[in-house]
C-alpha cells in the first residue's frame, strides 16, 4: 500500500472513530429545519478509463444538508478519491455534487433513503485536466443511535461524460461509510400528534386521527360535524344527522335514514318502500313484515298480526261468518251458522245426546229423559227376530238413544226386562225373554255404558199388557222395557 492509501485510510479511520466509541442511546432522526453534517469514507470501484486501468481505491467526503421535511432533504457534497495503474501512473477524481433524498420511516431509528444528484466531476488523468458534468443515483441507510448523532451507509453510482481530452463517457460504482450528526430540528413539538408542529398549528387540540389542513384544522369533507378520519361514513349527504361516527342516523331503523324517511316512527319490523313508508299490500291497516297473514280478504276486520278476526271462535272469520255469535262449543257449517242434525234445538257440539228422534222432548244436554213420570220405559221400536235373541237391525236407532241418555245421567242404573207373549211354552218363553235382555244389555255396554248399571231380566210371558188371545194383544206382551233402580 503506498503513503496516499495510507492517508486516506488514517483520515478514514478518524472519521468513524467517535461513532464507535459510544454505546446506543435514544434516536432523534432528522425532521423539516434541521441541518445534518456528515463525513465519511469508502471504496470506489472504477471504470477502465480507456486503457488507463485504474486500481479501485479508497474515497473520502464530507456532506452538508438539510431536511425540507420529514422526507424530503437536500445536500451538497465534496468527494476526494486518488488511485494510481499497474505503471504507477497517477488518477484523481475531485466531486463537487447536489443531490436530492427520499427519506423512508419518519421518527424511526433506521431510516432507508433514495438519492440522485448532478454534480461537476474534475478528472485529472495523467497530468490531463477534464471538468466534466456526471449524475449520480443511490441509496443508503440512517442509524441514529445518540441524540443527534447517528452511522450513515450509501451505495451509489456516478457516470460522467468525460471531455474532449479524454473522450471516455464513464460509470464508477462507490460505497461509503459515515458519522451525521444533526442540529436545530429535533423532535418537532406537536401536541396534538396530527402531523403540524405546535408553532404552526392553528387548531390545537385537534382529536387524534384527524385529517388535518396544512394549518393543523381538522378536515370536514362532508360537513356533517365529524372530523375526516374520524368519520366512518364520509360521504354523508348535506343536513343528514349522524351519529358519533359520522354515519347517518336511521332512528325507527327501517333501512331508510332519516334524511330521507318521508314516514319517521315506523313500528319496527315494518316492510318500507324507498321513501321509508310503510308496505301493506292487502290493505288491513297491518304492515308487510308484521302481517303474518298477508292476502288479506279487503275489508276484513283483523287482529294486530294482520290475521282475520273470528269472535265467537267458530273456525269461520268474522267477515265469512253469516251467524256472529254462536255459542262457544256448537258445531257450524261453512257459513258459520250452527248444525242441529236431530232438530233438537240443541246444536251439534254441545249436543250430548245427538241423534235423538225426531219430537223427543230434551233437556239442557239435548238428551230425551229416561224416566219422566214413570219408573218404566217400553223401548219401542226394539225388536226381534222371529224366536230370536238377535236384535232386528232398526233396534239400533232406539238404543243409540237410550245410551246416549244413559251416558248423560250417570248416576242412574236400570233393569233391563224382556217380555214375550204366550206362544210356546212358559220355559222357553221364560229362557227367550232372558236371552232377549241379555242382548239389548250386551249392545248398550258396546256403546260405552258400564256393565255395572245394567241389569238383564227375564219374564217369559208372566206380566202381559195386552191380550194374548189377539195378534194385536201379543205384539204388545213382546217387549223390552227399562226400570229405573235408584
Amino acid at each position: 500500500m503506498n503513503g496516499s492509501a495510507k492517508l486516506r485510510l488514517t483520515i478514514a479511520a478518524a472519521v468513524l472513530a467517535p461513532a464507535l466509541a459510544f454505546s446506543p442511546a435514544r434516536a432523534v432522526p432528522g425532521d423539516a429545519d434541521s441541518a445534518e453534517l456528515g463525513l465519511y469514507a469508502g471504496q470506489g470501484l472504477l471504470d477502465d478509463y480507456g486503457t488507463f486501468q485504474p486500481d479501485d481505491d479508497l474515497l473520502y467526503g464530507g456532506r452538508l444538508g438539510a431536511f425540507l421535511s420529514p422526507n424530503w432533504s437536500f445536500e451538497f457534497s465534496y468527494q476526494q478519491l486518488s488511485s494510481e495503474n499497474s505503471l504507477g501512473a497517477g488518477l484523481d477524481i475531485t466531486s463537487y455534487r447536489g443531490n436530492i433524498l427520499y427519506n423512508f420511516l419518519r421518527g424511526r431509528r433506521f431510516r432507508p433513503f433514495l438519492t440522485a444528484g448532478l454534480g461537476l466531476e474534475s478528472t485529472e488523468i495523467a497530468k490531463v485536466d477534464s471538468n466534466d458534468p456526471g449524475a449520480n443515483v443511490g441509496a443508503g441507510l440512517r442509524w441514529y443511535y445518540l441524540q443527534n448523532f447517528g452511522l450513515r451507509f450509501d451505495a451509489r453510482f456516478v457516470h460522467t461524460d468525460l471531455g474532449a481530452k479524454i473522450e471516455e463517457s464513464q460509470g464508477n460504482v462507490e460505497a461509503t461509510l459515515g458519522a451525521v450528526f444533526g442540529w436545530g430540528g429535533g423532535p418537532p413539538a406537536d401536541g396534538d400528534g396530527d402531523g403540524v408542529r405546535d408553532r404552526r398549528d392553528k387548531c390545537a387540540g385537534t382529536p387524534q386521527g384527524a385529517v388535518v389542513d396544512v394549518r393543523g384544522c381538522p378536515l370536514d369533507g362532508d360537513g356533517d360535524g365529524v372530523w375526516d378520519g374520524l368519520d366512518a361514513c364520509p360521504d354523508t349527504g348535506a343536513g343528514c344527522p349522524v351519529d358519533e361516527r359520522g354515519c347517518p342516523l336511521d332512528t325507527d331503523l327501517d333501512g331508510v335514514i332519516d334524511c330521507n324517511d318521508k314516514c319517521p316512527g315506523t313500528p319496527q319490523g315494518c316492510a318500507v318502500d324507498e321513501q321509508g313508508c310503510a308496505k301493506d299490500e292487502d290493505g288491513d291497516g297491518v304492515c308487510d313484515g308484521v302481517d303474518t297473514c298477508a292476502g288479506t280478504a279487503a275489508k276484513c276486520p283483523v287482529d294486530a298480526t294482520g290475521c282475520p278476526t273470528d269472535e265467537d271462535g267458530d273456525g269461520v272469520i268474522d267477515c265469512e261468518d253469516k251467524c256472529r255469535g254462536t255459542v262457544k262449543g256448537c258445531a257450524v257449517d261453512a257459513t258459520g251458522c250452527p248444525q242441529d242434525e236431530d232438530g233438537d234445538g240443541l246444536c251439534d257440539g254441545l249436543d250430548q245426546c245427538p241423534g235423538t228422534p225426531a219430537g223427543r222432548t230434551v233437556d239442557e244436554k239435548g238428551c230425551a229423559p229416561l224416566f219422566v213420570e214413570k219408573a218404566k220405559l217400553v223401548l219401542e221400536g226394539v225388536t226381534f227376530e222371529t224366536d230370536s235373541a238377535k236384535l232386528a237391525p232398526e233396534s239400533r236407532e232406539t238404543l243409540d238413544s237410550v245410551a246416549a241418555s244413559l251416558r248423560a245421567w250417570s248416576e242412574i242404573k236400570v233393569e233391563i226386562e224382556g217380555h214375550t207373549d204366550a206362544s210356546g211354552s212358559d220355559a222357553h218363553n221364560l229362557e227367550l225373554s232372558q236371552r232377549r235382555a241379555e242382548s239389548v244389555r250386551d249392545y248398550l255396554v258396546s256403546q260405552g255404558i258400564d256393565a255395572a248399571r245394567l241389569v238383564a231380566k227375564g219374564y217369559g210371558e208372566s206380566a202381559p199388557v195386552g191380550d194374548n188371545e189377539t195378534a194385536e194383544g201379543r205384539a204388545r206382551n213382546r217387549r223390552v222395557e227399562l226400570k229405573k233402580l235408584n
